[in-house]
């Protein structure tokens, strides 16, 4: 079966993502509508924080990030009897292995909530984001496994089936707020949470049986050179993968401090500031990981950079406009989504500085995803773990010295976290990029700068666009939908003025077809 295009698989990944941030936001509207931005809900929000570092830490991270490549390289060399080896052995260890570190994190969650999660709820909050944290513990071994699920599909160009399954976690997380919260309260949203996972492996596993179920053969040929080599690459991507999760960890920490409802607010403002992240630089970096992977494998560095090169104007192309909409229709969109039942006009008001604060930093985050990427697919580990640990110190002595000083002049000093971990993860982006291009000299710096340039002068046409028809028709649900449409109408006609690298792609699309 012949593979899809780069273009085409980037496509299928973000439609399923567009479609699962939107569930994921019915489901975030149905939480947010019963317990606002209460203790209960910053309890489950911060129980994500454990199983989350967990699963990035070990298996959807810094492992899957060390396997594909391997894994692609197999299947490169026409080897695939010892890519599917490889695939189950690896899916085995990995099954124990976090299996194990899992239950010791549920026997230690108490522990581990009163040192590091929250420790300034009090005490029932703690309690309950520790029992919370065990529930979910459950879905950290699904997704272990899922996670590889995925990138073995994704590697033989398979992308439908692992589109669906974040369609169906979020599908998981409605039902929990939908049916469960009303009876077991926010017990039942970790329950959702586990149901998702669930679906989200079962949806793979036919597909994935497909492919491996062609017998193993007594190949004399072993894997156990690629299995030291995962062993190795681990820890370093490890820490790279685990950057912004740790991050996480230390805004709601942190946040926990200040005030009851900080920790959802922070929390839901970077959930939207992630919706175009995910549709744009997650999917094409899901899509382009296993391309760049192979020509990596194969000496193609000239491919290699092209590939890459193309894929970073494209997503800045996007993520740019994305920024601006977020800083000028963050909190007329938060309005829309969210603000019914206990979620009031204070909590939007909250919830769209954060936002505010948090979107200066998705271009960092959107080429970051890349990025880190490309170096993994040369099989570079050092330079994303470095940047990795220098992101999360900066991160932290941001955060400490900004959030007292926005005590002094704010009502709401928390969205000073949001703005440290926008400018920690821009630097991390910025100097890992130069780094790269130093890597991969055919990588050409200056293609991003002028894409980036032309993308500011068309994002700021845009946002003159969204704010003139929102003051316009006076605010309200129609005008900020009347103010997305202007606004993406007006950016794609100032690209198109000032050929940006989504116009060129977009018409190269285009013309291959004919």
């Amino acid at each position: 079966m012949r593979k899809p295009s780069l273009a085409s698989a980037a496509l299928i990944i973000a439609a399923s993502y567009v479609v699962s941030n939107l569930a994921g936001f019915v489901a975030r509207a149905l939480i947010n509508a019963r317990f606002g931005t209460s203790i209960e809900q910053d309890a489950f929000r911060l129980a994500f924080n454990i199983p989350d570092l967990l699963f990035n830490l070990l298996a959807g991270g810094a492992l899957a990030s060390a396997f594909i490549p391997t894994y692609t390289g197999r299947l490169a060399a026409g080897e695939g009897t010892l890519a599917r080896r490889l695939a189950l052995r690896v899916m085995l260890l990995t099954t124990l292995g976090i299996g194990l570190i899992a239950a010791l994190a549920a026997l230690t969650a108490p522990a581990l909530v009163d040192a590091f999660i929250a420790p300034g709820l009090p005490a029932n909050g703690r309690a309950l984001t520790a029992e919370l944290m065990r529930i979910m513990l459950l879905s950290t071994l699904i997704f272990s496994v899922s996670g590889l699920c995925m990138g073995i599909l994704q590697s033989n160009g398979n992308f439908l089936a692992p589109a669906i399954a974040p369609v169906l976690y979020n599908g998981g997380q409605i039902l929990g707020a939908a049916a469960l919260a009303a009876r077991f309260g926010a017990h039942g949203l970790a329950w959702g949470v586990v149901i998702g996972a669930l679906a989200h492996l079962l949806v793979q596993i036919p597909a994935v049986l497909r492919i491996l179920r062609t017998p193993i053969t007594n190949d004399a040929s072993n894997i156990s050179s690629d299995l030291r080599y995962i062993l190795r690459a681990m820890p370093l991507r490890m820490i790279g993968s685990g950057a912004v999760y740790v991050n996480n960890i230390v805004r709601d920490n942190l946040a926990s401090r200040v005030s009851a409802g900080a920790v959802s607010a922070l929390n839901s403002a970077f959930a939207t500031m992630i919706l175009p992240q995910a549709v744009i630089a997650q999917a094409i970096g899901a899509a382009l990981f296993p391309t760049i992977s192979a020509h990596a494998a194969r000496g193609e560095r000239d491919e290699f950079a092209r590939t890459l090169t193309r894929a970073i104007n494209i997503v800045i192309a996007l993520a740019v406009p994305a920024t601006a909409g977020l800083l000028v229709l963050g909190k007329p969109l938060i309005a829309l989504l969210f603000q019914r039942g206990r979620f009031d006009a204070q909590s939007t008001q909250a919830v769209g500085l954060a936002l505010a604060m948090s979107g200066l930093g998705l271009v960092g985050h959107c080429v970051l995803e890349l990025v880190t990427r490309a170096f993994y697919a040369l099989k570079d580990n050092r330079p994303p773990m470095l940047l990795g640990l220098a992101s999360v110190a900066l991160n932290i002595a941001l955060s400490l010295l900004l959030l007292p000083l926005a005590s002094r002049w704010i009502h709401m000093p928390y969205v000073a976290l949001a703005l440290s971990n926008a400018i920690a993860t821009t630097v991390e982006t910025a100097v890992l990029y130069v780094m790269l291009t130093r890597r991969t000299p055919a990588i050409r710096f200056g293609d991003a700068l002028r894409e980036t340039a032309r993308s500011l002068v068309a994002a700021t046409g845009m946002a003159l666009t969204a704010l003139g028809t929102l003051h316009g028709l006076g605010g309200g649900a129609l005008a900020t939908l009347a103010a997305l449409a202007t606004a993406a109408v007006a950016y794609l006609a100032l690209a198109f003025i000032l050929r940006s690298e989504l116009v060129t792609f977009v018409r190269r699309q285009e013309s291959q077809k004919e």
